[in-house]
């Protein structure tokens, strides 16, 4: 039926208002789309302006906590130069001073140039995360892995995701890529670890993390920028790669190809669900509670929102891109002992721990897991133990001291030490007043109660001669393990020469002191998973002690009382979280002494011996692990004495 005059040009008005706001709202032009071109998220992510005030708070805060809590700040602005380790000066305070002089051209760019100067000091823990800006995922459908091939190092296509572009081809994995955007794509892959990874300062570790296989994707997923898989907007549409693949009938390691072909592909984004326009996706990802006014602040803060922000609760899509469950605060599995199945490799286990981030839920599951593996081991005859701490992002050093004083004798105690500042000082001592927050978990020897914080010593840092510590600390794991009661188990089946470490440089935090302890002290030797042939690699990254996030500080403050100190920092006034490391490391030396190249965070302890993945073992981690075996059974990775 044809409608009448009237209602068509209800139709029609009703069509072209629809238009003009589609026209004027790019958010709403997407709303309820599984995917977008990069254009298009461009224009929705970029709808919202940039705002001075915003940003003027913004900065504030992340100037007060850089300035007065980051105990590497001093020493960031003018490193140390080590071997082996990729150092740059980076001066966070001037840097925020010249993004606020800049005119952005909207609140993403502004929010993208904080999150990226802390990304240059190249400590993971270090990080400022606007969620605002992290909810889109943006795939290359090409993801890349490097391969050992016929003793040569090659960027392999390692699968393709054609459920975000049709256009992509299965055909495609296992062919070589040789160029990316007309350079040669290993040299490209490097430059780009080299300068736009800020997860660790080993530049190997760097190029495993923008690299994935299917066996080892990354995971730390608080704004990922490996080559194929962003949560924050990429630096351009598209990328254009040249391939050669084997011909029909032969495999890649043949090394005959059919003629090589350049394929465009696109960004594609994945877009969050539960938003309509923009200003609904505004107020869903955006906008915080705590935007302040200019006026002193003089209110509490909202716990439920800064609680949620701190357990993670914040993306709409996980790293696999499908929706977050609403409410959700299940971990997966931490620990999995596993016996080879190879007949030549039956006496060998693989411990192959995924985390450290223990939920206290979940501490006397892990200890009892840790006891029974262990115990299965023996009993089944496994004489090699593998320790795979590969993209194991850290967490609980308590449950790390746990797995340590399980397998051998408890390990002497680090030096560590805290940056002093009244603020921190006026924190310390309400904790202590109060008993309440982690601050009282804290000791060292000869002092009493806060006085191992007010009773400072200085060390150099950078070009600051004078820089106020705290004492030499421990912390107590009393409150951790009065919470377990598991049977003690007594090793004494393996010693340090029957265990290898084995990591791609990806065991951070808590993982990498563990690592450190067993390599250093325990003489525990490692391998170095994957990296670039050729240099020496790391087996641990961002060791610098301990982190705190400002939304736990801040319900820290809120507890004692603390929220309307004139020194605190003030909550972010949009939604959005900050970490940084308060609590630095030394490795241990006949004497301490307190320079700055001691500390674990800038020292270099390198890896005894290195495998590469291949064609074979790249999707297959049983495979991985029965190679990694037999070069361990062989006695081909030896400790180096060299610590």
């Amino acid at each position: 039926m044809v409608p009448s005059g009237k209602n068509l040009l209800g139709s029609l008005t009703l069509f072209t208002l629809l238009g003009s706001v589609f026209a004027q709202d790019p958010c709403a032009l997407i709303a309820g789309n599984k995917t977008a071109s990069f254009n298009d998220a461009k224009a929705c992510l970029d709808y919202f302006k940039y705002d001075k005030e915003i940003a003027q708070q913004t900065v504030d805060t992340v100037r007060k906590v850089t300035n007065e809590l980051y105990v590497f700040n001093d020493v960031a602005a003018f490193p140390p130069t080590v071997e082996g380790l990729a150092l740059s000066p980076v001066n966070i305070s001037y840097g925020l001073d010249l993004i606020l002089k800049e005119d952005w051209q909207s609140d993403r760019a502004f929010q993208e140039a904080v999150a990226l100067l802390l990304d240059k000091v190249q400590d993971a823990h270090l990080s400022y995360s606007p969620f605002c800006y992290r909810q889109f995922i943006f795939w290359q459908p090409i993801q890349l892995n490097a391969l050992l091939r016929n003793q040569k190092l090659i960027v392999n296509v390692a699968y393709v995701k054609d459920d975000v572009w049709p256009e992509a081809k299965t055909d495609w994995v296992g062919c070589e890529v040789t160029e990316i955007d007309g350079s040669d794509a290993m040299d490209m892959i490097v430059n780009y670890a080299v300068n736009n990874n800020g997860e660790s300062k080993d530049v190997n570790t760097c190029f495993n993390h923008i690299m994935n296989t299917k066996s080892y994707f990354h995971g730390w997923d608080d704004g990922a920028d490996d080559l194929g898989y962003h949560r924050f907007l990429p630096a351009q549409e598209f990328h254009n790669y040249t391939m050669r693949c084997a011909k029909s009938g032969t495999l890649p390691i043949q090394e005959e190809y059919d003629a090589p072909f350049t394929v465009q592909v696109p960004w594609i984004a994945q877009v969050p669900p539960n938003f309509k326009d923009a200003d609904n996706y505004w107020s869903t990802f955006c906008q915080s509670a705590h935007q302040l006014s200019k006026k002193k602040r003089d209110i509490h803060y909202d716990l439920h929102e800064l609680k949620n922000i701190y357990e993670g609760e914040v993306f709409a899509l996980n790293s696999e891109g499908a929706q977050n469950a609403v409410g959700s605060t299940t971990r997966g599995s931490y620990i999995e002992f596993i016996q080879l199945e190879q007949e030549e490799y039956k006496n060998v286990g693989i411990i192959d721990i995924q985390s450290f981030s223990i939920a206290s839920g979940d501490r006397q599951t892990f200890a009892d897991n840790v006891i029974a593996g262990l115990q299965d081991f023996a009993a089944k005859g496994v004489d090699k133990i593998i320790l795979d701490l590969s993209t194991n992002g850290g967490g609980d050093a308590c449950a790390g001291e746990f797995l340590i004083n399980t397998l051998f004798e408890s390990t002497p105690d680090y030096y560590s030490d805290i940056k002093y500042s009244p603020f921190l000082d006026r924190v310390i001592q309400a904790a202590h007043e109060q008993e309440q927050t982690k601050w009282v978990d804290y000791k060292s020897s000869g002092f009493d109660k806060n006085t191992w914080y007010t009773n400072t010593t200085s060390y150099a840092r950078g070009k600051n001669e004078n820089v106020p510590f705290s004492q030499p600390v421990t912390l107590s794991c009393d409150s951790w393990t009065d919470t377990i009661s598991t049977n003690k188990f007594k090793n004494t089946r393996w010693k340090p020469a029957d265990v290898l470490i084995l990591s791609d440089g990806r065991c951070g935090s808590t993982c990498a002191i563990v690592a450190s302890r067993l390599r250093v002290s325990h003489k525990v030797a490692a391998m170095g998973l994957g990296g670039i042939r050729g240099n020496r690699m790391q087996f641990a990254s961002f060791p610098g002690g301990e982190s705190d996030r400002l939304s736990s500080f801040l319900i820290d403050l809120e507890v004692l009382g603390l929220a309307n100190d004139p020194d605190a920092p003030s909550p972010f006034p949009e939604r959005a979280d900050m970490g940084w490391t308060f609590r630095e490391v030394y490795r241990p030396t006949k004497k301490f002494s307190g320079v700055e190249t001691d500390l674990l965070e800038y020292s270099a302890i390198n890896a005894d011996c290195r495998m590469h993945f291949d064609d074979n073992n790249a999707d297959d981690i049983k495979q991985l692990w029965a190679d990694v075996a037999k070069v361990f059974l062989s006695g081909q990775c030896p400790l180096i004495e060299e610590y």
